[in-house]
């Protein structure tokens, strides 16, 4: 069964190794988003979302990492 992923991080270089994983691992409409203060214009966290197979390593994967379902947890 194929699921979206939808989660956020402030860690850069886990955000591009997740992004790396889920593309070798055959993850389609792959999207590596920034948000940033509106007033500050200063970086808050990255949105990191994917489709993937439910038994995907990409998946897996985020459970080790800096990740969060949402950006109140970062």
């Amino acid at each position: 069964m194929k699921v979206s992923v939808d989660v956020y991080t402030k860690n850069v270089d886990a955000a591009l190794e997740a992004f790396k994983l889920a593309l070798e691992s055959g993850a389609t409409d792959i999207r590596l988003n920034s948000s940033e203060d509106y007033s500050t214009k200063e970086f808050e966290y990255l949105n990191f979302m994917f489709e993937a197979d439910h038994t995907s390593p990409a998946i897996s994967a985020l459970d080790n990492g800096p990740f969060s379902k949402n950006t109140d947890d970062l």
